[in-house]
């Protein structure tokens, strides 16, 4: 293949279209709603990642930084991300709706297995700025959309993020923050999930990978930064408050249910959460659309 990836046969560009009807499934669902409410762990940073190097892509911009590598912490987070991160394409990632993009770090295990050893798949090379550790309840993508969550120094400290994703990992171990360099964490509100698109395809090197890699409906979510801080593998992620809702980042992914969309509205304008534009577009297209 191409190192730009201009040969490779894409069987889908976007896994979420707009326009078409309940994406991904037929919109039914058993309603299940978040196991998560205020104060709740969500889980533990495993891994902070940036950009370790731009490669060759047949996209728009040239080229694509979609493969980061853990850094050690803290790294400093402002409005626009993590510092020492980048956005190749700065129409359709990065921004201050998509300012941090996360994944559960067991969906990332799961991955590597998937692709198996030969592909070498390490913390950050699919895309992601942390990998979160799931808590006893759920993961990251169990949170409601427009959730807002904290990141930053409690009960978990971190062990060294420079493992392979498919080595198998235990619980991280209690400690407590260094008395001597305090630090604030950051607030940050979950605006979206990933829709892969042909970019990350070109990135893992298989033409069906948007697909693939939707099957789960676990695709990871995108934050923004309520307020700057530093992040450190180790640090808890804590749920703030959440919108009440009941639509996940999974379940909006899997089904783009019309009621959900119309929760998700309803929610809003009761200002409960903001709903970004990148997410409103599909939330409205879905809402107008009919059940049964």
């Amino acid at each position: 293949m191409r190192d730009d990836g201009a040969d490779l046969v894409l069987t889908r560009g976007l896994a979420r279209v707009l326009g078409e009807p309940h994406a991904g499934t037929d919109g039914r669902h058993r309603d299940e709603p978040s196991p998560f409410v205020d104060g709740d762990l969500v889980g533990a940073v495993g891994a902070v990642c940036v950009v370790a190097r731009l490669r060759p892509d047949c996209g728009a911009p040239g080229v694509s930084a979609i493969h980061k590598a853990p850094v050690d912490g803290p790294v400093a987070v402002n409005a626009l991300g993590l510092l020492g991160d980048q956005q190749a394409d700065r129409e359709h990632h990065g921004g201050l709706d998509k300012a941090l993009y996360v994944m559960d770090a067991a969906e990332a295990r799961h991955w590597a297995g998937v692709l198996g050893p030969e592909h070498g798949l390490a913390a950050g090379n699919m895309g992601e700025n942390m990998l979160i550790e799931p808590g006893a309840i759920g993961g990251i993508d169990d949170v409601e959309i427009g959730a807002i969550l904290s990141i930053g120094p409690g009960s978990a400290q971190g062990r060294g993020s420079e493992r392979s994703i498919g080595e198998a990992e235990g619980p991280i171990p209690p400690g407590e923050p260094g008395e001597d360099s305090p630090r604030r964490g950051i607030l940050v509100t979950v605006t979206g999930v990933r829709n892969p698109c042909s970019t990350f395809a070109r990135g893992m090197g298989r033409g069906d990978w948007a697909e693939v890699f939707s099957e789960r409906a676990r695709v990871g979510v995108y934050l923004s930064v309520l307020r700057d801080g530093s992040v450190s593998a180790g640090d808890e992620v804590r749920v703030v408050s959440t919108p009440g809702h009941r639509v996940t980042c999974h379940r909006w992914f899997a089904h783009h249910d019309p009621r959900d969309a119309r929760a998700m509205l309803a929610s809003e304008a009761f200002g409960n959460l903001r709903l970004a534009d990148f997410t409103r577009k599909y939330v409205v297209a879905a809402a107008n659309e009919q059940v049964g």
